[in-house]
């Protein structure tokens, strides 16, 4: 799927994502559809409820390389090889009553493709993210804690990194030009770190 959009979805170049990304990797370069079964996985799981009363995917992107994002130019040319967003809206009680009122929260997911490696910024929760990694045929995983544990180190504290929900965080809330950039010095720094991390340069996300 290449350059399909829907209604419900802002400019991009005017969003502004928190920098919290769950780093996955696909330990099979060779899968060409390991992003598509991410992405089908992401609108199941957005279309969930849970505990809320209510949700819907009020739009989604997808692009591929050569595909313009708005303002700002190809896929490509910013560095990534696939994109995914949604947004969604979620009707929830608010917690001072139950009394059938209910507020509305629309929260964003954003898959970026580089490579064998995924930045996922999304509201779905780290548990379910793990549960479908280790999930038979999942084409994705959680990058392995040594090479985490090395970014840390590098990166002297400048991101927090979670190793058990392979996760990278920091208080930055920037454009979405300027978000594009840290996601591509996190992943810059993965790859580097993993060429060092023995037992996996021989898979350096490439």
């Amino acid at each position: 799927m290449t350059n399909q959009t829907t209604s419900g979805v802002p400019p991009l170049a005017g969003l502004s994502p928190h920098f919290s990304v769950t780093v996955l990797e696909c330990p099979d370069p060779s899968d060409p559809d390991a992003f598509t079964t991410l992405r089908r996985f992401l609108r199941d799981t957005l279309s969930e409820p849970g505990r809320a009363h209510a949700v819907r995917v009020h739009g989604e992107v997808a692009l591929s390389g050569p595909d313009y994002v708005d303002g700002l130019g190809t896929l490509s040319d910013l560095g990534f090889d696939e994109l995914y967003l949604a947004v969604r809206q979620r009707w929830q009680s608010p917690r001072w009553t139950d009394d059938g009122m209910h507020d509305l929260t629309n929260e964003l997911t954003v898959a970026l493709r580089r490579h064998q490696l995924v930045a996922l910024h999304t509201s779905a929760s780290g548990a379910l993210l793990r549960r479908w990694t280790r999930s038979a045929g999942a084409p994705y995983r959680f990058l392995p804690d040594a090479v985490l544990d090395a970014f840390d180190q590098e990166s002297r504290g400048a991101i927090d990194v979670s190793p058990a929900w392979s996760r990278l965080t920091s208080a930055a809330r920037p454009v979405f030009q300027d978000y594009l950039t840290s996601v591509t010095e996190a992943l810059d720094l993965l790859e580097k770190v993993a060429q060092n991390t023995p037992g996996e340069s021989e898979n350096q996300f490439e």
